[in-house]
């Protein structure tokens, strides 16, 4: 089954972190990798506004990820330490999606989940490069057991953001990253992902 989201208002808000933090969070197997030379954590958000789930129509909902950076078996990765949804993300549970509920509130120049301790409160301030952090195809998490899926994003017109106020991230504290001043900030108004169910890795 092939799934497809088409999403808005996407925000990767990336803070550096030290190797020995993403070694405590990485599964058997896995490596701390760094992004433009340096260790990284970021949290992810979109807005997902429609799609298919093989010919089933996926309905709105919004998504915040929190994810690190890893080589599995030599090839770059994208761990997801957290991935919570708003509930019209949580029929992905039915696909093997290590989703779970929260109140996420995700649109144009904010991003707000007060129960995960996360507001970013940004705007777009011209072109921008994702670098690697965009070229990562391979996202592996933790279910029963540690899965994998092949990512495909769509075209995306990138653009650097700047913060209007701190940025308050505790959901990293919770999985033993300290905040190191303020984060990178890329902001895309439109793109898509395509992917399958993950499958386990060997």
């Amino acid at each position: 089954m092939r799934i497809r989201l088409d999403v808005q208002h996407l925000l990767m808000s990336t803070w550096q972190a030290d190797r020995e933090s993403v070694e405590r969070v990485a599964p058997p197997g896995a490596e701390p990798a760094t992004i433009g030379g340096r260790y990284a954590v970021s949290v992810v958000s979109f807005r997902v506004r429609g799609g298919r789930a093989g010919a089933l129509p996926v309905v709105p909902f919004s998504q915040l990820n929190l994810r690190t950076y890893v080589t599995w078996k030599d090839e770059p990765a994208v761990l997801f330490l957290a991935a919570r949804v708003t509930a019209g993300g949580l029929p992905g549970l039915l696909l093997g999606a290590p989703y779970r509920g929260a109140r996420v509130r995700v649109r144009r120049g904010e991003v707000r989940a007060p129960g995960l301790g996360v507001h970013l409160r940004y705007q777009p301030s011209g072109p921008g490069d994702p670098g690697e952090l965009g070229r990562h195809e391979l996202g592996i998490f933790a279910a029963a057991r540690l899965k994998g899926v092949r990512i495909e994003r769509g075209p995306a017109q990138w653009q650097a953001a700047k913060l209007l106020e701190p940025a308050k991230a505790n959901l990293l504290l919770g999985y033993g990253f300290a905040l190191r001043g303020e984060p990178e900030l890329l902001y895309a108004a439109a793109t898509s992902f395509e992917t399958a169910p993950g499958k386990e890795l060997l």
